[in-house]
């Protein structure tokens, strides 16, 4: 592999005309599109070149001349420098109308067309929201001191930083004590990174190390567990090898209005943000419009997130996924939430699935599929086979759910309502929902 050229330096002054769908501002200069990060429509700025294209370019803000009315001061003191954030410098309520304005505009720009309701923003707090997050850590010999945060934006070196504040303060308040504790271990240049999942009642923290921990590096952990209430996972090699310092702990989150609790492993994908899942879920049931004789389908299902609180509403309701550990924790889930109308199969759903039993001869009314960032294109081809006369599709991609709902729009479907959800503040991440209902 070719080393990355060096950019030649280049400082612009900019007129800020409109933000790029990565929340960057986007202007012109000698023809080519700049992308600055940090800059706002509105804003006179000076930059300085970081990428060149034959098209495009990429800055970094220097200096604001002209700063915008909506720009505020970032409330992290790292930001800018840490990768774990890019919208701190704008309000929540215009990060948010920001995202519906992108995600008006993929519906525009792939499928021609937009929804006939654009559903209120969903927010919840801010800050202090994040459960899941993979930390690196670094010891800096020149120093002796370990460092522990997010990457620095564009880097592979370590933030500096004492606190984060998208963390839950759980572990966003005690950066500078976990760093202490892995300074403490022997290992301690041999610690890559720790994996944080925070359940409702318990924060864990998988510990990667590349060499075997002593009885002594034991006895550390163990002390810090106790100042910081978290409980030590440990990691020597591969997803395999993941597994409890002492005694395994049971994670889980809760889903009040429809009087279900979900247990899952550190390992396993849960939503970021517990407090809009909450309101994501409330909101993906009422557009469904249940009944206790509709058939419900649920792809990409994961833990079973959205498929039982659906089974409480509905006839019955089949949920597919392809993590064979997530296939055996939903239906765990299912049995101890004692929801017998829910079943749950493994299943590839970007290769044919034709053959399967909950496809073969199966019909279902209603549908609810997540995908990851690609999409579904190749099961949303399939939806009008299955008989699904009305379809929830959350995203965290606008893109990929643009390009789907025009194969849906090809398929019979009209777009009805959508919206987006505030799952990831401060960053340019967009999560949505869309309701797409099949023309009679």
């Amino acid at each position: 592999m070719g080393r990355r050229r060096k950019v030649k330096a280049k400082t612009y002054e900019l007129d800020i005309e409109t933000l790029s769908h990565e929340g960057r501002g986007i202007s012109h200069f000698d023809d080519k599109i700049i992308f600055t990060r940090g800059a706002l429509p509105g804003e006179k700025i000076i930059a300085n070149r970081s990428l060149s294209r034959a098209k495009y370019e990429e800055a970094d803000v220097v200096e604001i001349l002209t700063p915008s009315p909506d720009r505020i001061e970032p409330k992290c003191a790292v930001y800018g420098i840490c990768g774990g954030c890019s919208f701190q410098h704008l309000s929540s309520e215009n990060q948010i109308n920001a995202k519906q304005t992108w995600l008006q505009s993929a519906f525009m720009g792939q499928a021609k067309t937009e929804p006939k309701e654009w559903l209120d923003p969903l927010q919840v707090r801010s800050w202090g929201y994040r459960r899941k997050a993979r930390l690196g850590v670094r010891y800096v010999h020149k120093k002796e001191k370990v460092l522990v945060g997010f990457r620095e934006r564009k880097s592979s070196f370590i933030t500096v930083m004492e606190r984060c504040e998208v963390l839950h303060p759980s572990l966003g308040d005690n950066l500078e004590v976990l760093a202490e504790c892995i300074e403490g271990l022997s290992c301690k240049a041999q610690v890559p990174q720790i994996e944080v999942a925070i359940a409702e009642n318990d924060t864990i923290l998988i510990l990667r190390h590349l060499e075997p921990l002593t009885i002594e590096d034991e006895a550390v952990l163990r002390d810090y567990a106790e100042r910081l209430s978290i409980t030590w996972y440990t990691q020597s090699g591969g997803m395999d090898t993941v597994k409890p310092l002492d005694s395994a702990v049971n994670l889980s989150y809760s889903l009040p209005e429809h009087n279900i609790e979900m247990n899952f492993l550190p390992t396993d994908f849960t939503q970021v943000n517990f407090e809009l899942n909450q309101k994501m879920m409330s909101l993906a049931l009422s557009l469904l419009e249940l009944n206790d004789e509709d058939k419900v389908i649920d792809l990409f299902c994961g833990l079973g997130n959205f498929t039982l609180p659906i089974a409480r509403q509905a006839k019955k309701v089949v949920g597919v996924e392809g993590d064979k550990g997530l296939i055996e924790r939903a239906k765990e889930n299912a049995e101890r939430n004692g929801i017998d109308n829910a079943l749950f199969y493994k299943a590839d759903l970007f290769e044919d699935v034709s053959g399967f039993e909950w496809f073969r001869g199966q019909t279902y009314n209603k549908a609810l599929i997540d995908p990851a960032r690609t999409g579904a294109i190749e099961i949303v081809e399939l939806l009008p086979k299955l008989g699904v006369e009305r379809l929830v599709y959350v995203s965290c991609n606008p893109a990929t759910l643009a390009r789907d709902a025009t194969k849906l729009l090809e398929l019979g479907y009209q777009l009805e309502k959508a919206g987006v959800m505030d799952m990831f503040p401060q960053t340019a991440h967009v999560e949505s929902i869309a309701l797409f209902v099949k023309k009679s």
